[in-house]
C-alpha cells in the first residue's frame, strides 16, 4: 500500500534525525539487509508447542532475509524463547494471531497462495513443483501432530519436502530451513529469467516503515528525541 505525502514526509524526517546517532556501519548493516528482505513468500506456524522450535526456525527466516512470519499461539501462548532468538525476532515482522481461520484469512487477504506442510495425500504438491511468481505462504504444523484438519481446509493446497530415506519427517526448523533455502534460489532465478532481479523484493514504503522501527529500536530514548523535535511517529508494520 503506497503511503500519502504526509506519511513519506513524515518517514523521512524520523529517519533524518535518527539515523546519524547510530555508527555508520551499524546504519550501513541495517541497509544491507533491508535491501535484501522480502515478503514475497511468508511463513506461517500453527500452535507451536516447543519454543525451541519456532525460534530456531526464525534464525533461518532471517538469515534467508524473509521479513514476515505468521503463528497461530498455542493455549494462549506466544512461543518464542528470546534466548535462542539472539535479537533475530527484533528484524522480522512477526504477525501473532488467535486462531488458525484469522491467519488464512489476514494471508489470503494479502494476496497468497496459502499452503499447508503435509506428509500424506496424492494432492501434496511436491516443493520443487510450487510457483514462487505467485506470493506463497508456507504453513506449518504443531510438532507432534502436524497440521491440523482446519487447516488443510481452509488452505489453497498442500505441499511436502520430498524424502528418499526411512525417516518419515524433518525436524520443524529443518523443513523451514529447506523451504527457504529453495524459495529464496527460485525467487533469484526468476530475477535472472525476466531480467528483473529486483522483483520480489519490498517496495520503499515497506522497507521505510520496516526501516523505521529498527532505528526506533537501537537509538536509545528514541522515542523522547522525536518529541523534541517536534517530529510525529509514524505507522509502521505490526511490532514484535
Amino acid at each position: 500500500m503506497a503511503g500519502s505525502p504526509s506519511s513519506k514526509s513524515s518517514a523521512r524526517q524520523v529517519i533524518d534525525a535518527l539515523e546519524p546517532l547510530l555508527h555508520p556501519r551499524r546504519v550501513e548493516r541495517m541497509r544491507n539487509v533491508l535491501a535484501a528482505r522480502t515478503a514475497q513468500v511468508v511463513f506461517a506456524f500453527e500452535s507451536m508447542v516447543d519454543p525451541h522450535n519456532l525460534s530456531a526456525a526464525l534464525r533461518t527466516l532471517d538469515a534467508f532475509s524473509f521479513q514476515d512470519v505468521y503463528f497461530v499461539r498455542y493455549q494462549g501462548k506466544q512461543g518464542i524463547s528470546k534466548a535462542v532468538t539472539r535479537g533475530v525476532h527484533r528484524w522480522l515482522s512477526l504477525h501473532e494471531m488467535d486462531s488458525t481461520e484469522e491467519a488464512v484469512r489476514d494471508l489470503k487477504a494479502g494476496g497468497y497462495q496459502v499452503l499447508a506442510g503435509h506428509l500424506g495425500g496424492q494432492d501434496c504438491l511436491p516443493l520443487q513443483q510450487i510457483d514462487f511468481s505467485r506470493k506463497v505462504a508456507f504453513v506449518f504444523g504443531n510438532e507432534h501432530s502436524g497440521v491440523s484438519p482446519q487447516t488443510l481446509a481452509l488452505a489453497d493446497g498442500a505441499f511436502q519436502i520430498p524424502m528418499l530415506g526411512m525417516v518419515e519427517s524433518f525436524n520443524l526448523s529443518v523443513s523451514a530451513a529447506i523451504c527457504a533455502f529453495h524459495a529464496r534460489q527460485k525467487l533469484e532465478q526468476l530475477g535472472e529469467e525476466t531480467g528483473n532481479a529486483e522483483w520480489f523484493l519490498l517496495d520503499q514504503d515497506r522497507k521505510d516503515q520496516i526501516y523505521i522501527r529498527w532505528l526506533m529500536e537501537s537509538v536509545r530514548r528514541a522515542p523522547l528525541i522525536l518529541a523534541e523535535l517536534g517530529i510525529p511517529p509514524v505507522d509502521g508494520p505490526p511490532r514484535n
